[in-house]
């Protein structure tokens, strides 16, 4: 369905048939994207909260009469709008030191903004931002979500983030330009010399966010119109922005944060991204690989040979789940592989139950770290197993889950968004090899409230002190979203990291969980998610609320979600 149609669409009352898919498939981001903000700007705090919050606008650059023309009638017309001209960071004759005490000095407002002077304000950016700073007054930075405007005043590509998470903020410019900054936040800071204006902006929210001691608040919705031309620029700017001129700011930060003590910043990609390499632990501790399975013995023999010649990690032993099987083939295969001191067979007959298996698993376990692993998982590149180890060492890291690719290359696992489809799904599912996701969030490392089961790495303690998977309620499906969502709950973070990448023959082994004879647990165990998890289910902190959880990937949201902000 073209741009012209959903024009019509919203002119009009949509035919059933048209709400359907509609909801169904949500609008495309880049294609429908003008006559989407047109309808949807104003919705939640842009319509509810009082009009003006006090805010600076420091305009960094020179601009042009226009530009200047526009900040005047800005300034003029909105009450509580403070714009003052700074400094211009291509100037080799005016020095950036100080600047930001500087803006902090003559501000009038307490909350700062620092845009090029062809940005613009949105017109929803001061009631949006009031809601953020009624629920967190002493928030030192709020960023918001940002869109394109060209000359002619077309907005296209916006950029939709998430909550903040140091990995991903870190590794690409997480921040973008519609970031606010307390005024009392800002003494003592420099801004970067002769700097891009986004690396400079980047730069000072890692500064604050060192010398405050707290993270950022996300305030969702379009608080910032970037300039822009959609020729060089056609898709969100996280795409574009420079990694070289972020790499020292970031190192720095990882210098000065204890948690990311020993790690080394690599980097960039193709995409300006930069990659955390995170040490791992000396000696390397055992890890207890838990496959259920039952016959396939096809599946189960590549998944096993990857695990010996493709994966370079060799503190390891398998466990392998025996549900029922009953072909020959897979009896003999087992007698041998019962010669090995590295792999275990346990018998676990009975129905299909997903955690009693992986619970069963991990009471024969002796590792320090327990993986859940599919047996139609194949390993093809030697680090993956060491990035994940890594990654689950961290101390306030909780649980890691990998980027899955079909044997094409096409993706079929890079996170799990909660609430997608109902209660949860995969939001890059069937993306092609070179698509790098909204705003290139498929490749890179980053917070997300669950992963898939069918490859996650924890430590035994935690699986222990939490009760393992729920084998009571969830014995077919989200037991894997379940636990993620329990380990939040504990306070520890989900990682999905892009940089352990293995094989999967989706489903190959198991089938679908939707199928005639387990369609009925398959309801109930939705529906008890649904109560169990209603909240989170609305709001996945990871997810923005104008993005759609109708459909699999990236779409905008038929009707944006309100974010309810929570009192600190």
């Amino acid at each position: 369905m073209g741009f012209g149609r959903f024009r019509k669409l919203f002119r009009r009352e949509p035919t059933r048939r048209e709400l359907y898919l509609q909801l169904a498939r949500g609008l495309n981001i880049e294609r429908d994207y003008q006559t989407w903000i047109e309808r949807w700007e104003n919705y939640g705090p842009a319509a509810t909260q009082p009009a003006t919050t006090p805010l600076t606008i420091a305009l960094a650059g020179r601009g042009t009469p226009e530009d200047h023309a526009y900040w005047q009638r800005i300034a003029a017309e909105h009450a509580g709008l403070d714009v003052i001209l700074t400094f211009d960071l291509n100037d080799d004759e005016r020095s950036t030191t100080g600047a930001v005490a500087e803006i902090a000095r003559v501000a009038m407002a307490d909350h700062i903004v620092i845009l090029g002077p062809s940005d613009r304000l949105a017109a929803s950016a001061q009631r949006r931002l009031g809601a953020a700073i009624e629920a967190r007054p002493d928030a030192p930075v709020i960023f918001g979500d940002e869109d394109q405007i060209s000359f002619t005043g077309q907005r296209f590509a916006p950029w939709f983030k998430p909550d903040f998470g140091e990995d991903l903020f870190l590794c690409q410019s997480g921040f973008g330009r519609a970031v606010f900054f307390r005024k009392d936040a800002l003494g003592g800071m420099e801004l970067p010399e002769a700097i891009e204006l986004d690396a400079a902006v980047h730069a000072l929210a890692l500064q604050v966010i060192l010398s405050s001691g707290r993270d950022p608040l996300h305030c969702p919705g379009i608080l910032v119109h970037v300039a822009g031309d959609p020729e060089s620029t056609p898709k969100a700017r996280a795409l574009y922005l420079s990694g070289d001129t972020r790499l020292e700011a970031v190192e720095n930060f990882v210098a000065r944060r204890p948690s990311l003590a020993g790690v080394t910043v690599g980097g960039p990609d193709q995409y300006g991204f930069l990659r955390l390499r995170h040490p791992l632990p000396d000696p390397l501790p055992l890890v207890s690989i838990i496959i259920p399975t039952r016959d396939r013995k096809d599946l189960l023999e590549a998944c096993l040979n990857s695990l010996d010649r493709a994966t370079s990690y060799r503190n390891k032993e398998v466990i392998i789940l025996d549900n029922d099987s009953a072909e020959p083939e897979t009896k003999a295969y087992f007698a041998a592989l019962a010669q090995r001191s590295d792999v275990r067979i346990v018998p676990a007959p009975g129905p299909f139950n997903y955690p009693r298996l992986i619970n069963l698993g991990a009471s024969q376990a002796r590792g320090e770290f327990l993986m859940t692993l599919n047996n139609d998982i194949e390993a093809f590149e030697p680090d993956w197993l060491n990035e994940l180890v890594s990654q689950a060492s961290r101390p306030d890291v909780g649980l890691v889950g990998c980027l899955l690719l079909y044997p094409d290359h096409s993706v079929q696992h890079a996170g799990v968004v909660v609430g997608l489809s109902g209660v949860a799904g995969h939001m890059y599912a069937d993306a092609s090899p070179d698509d790098p996701g909204h705003a290139g969030r498929i490749r890179v490392t980053q917070d997300l409230s669950a992963v898939t089961g069918a490859c996650q790495l924890m430590r035994r303690a935690l699986f222990e002190r939490l009760g393992g998977l729920d084998e009571r309620h969830l014995a077919v499906a989200y037991n894997d979203i379940d636990f993620c969502l329990r380990v939040r709950e504990a306070g520890l973070r989900v990682i999905y990291t892009p940089h352990a990448r293995l094989r999967h023959h989706h489903s190959a082994s198991r089938g679908s969980d939707i199928r005639v004879e387990r369609l009925a647990s398959f309801t109930w165990e939705r529906e008890y998610m649904r109560t169990r998890w209603a909240r989170v289910l609305f709001d996945d902190p990871f997810f923005n609320p104008n993005l759609s959880l109708s459909g699999k990937r990236g779409r905008l949201a038929t009707a944006p979600r309100t974010r309810i902000f929570r009192r600190s």
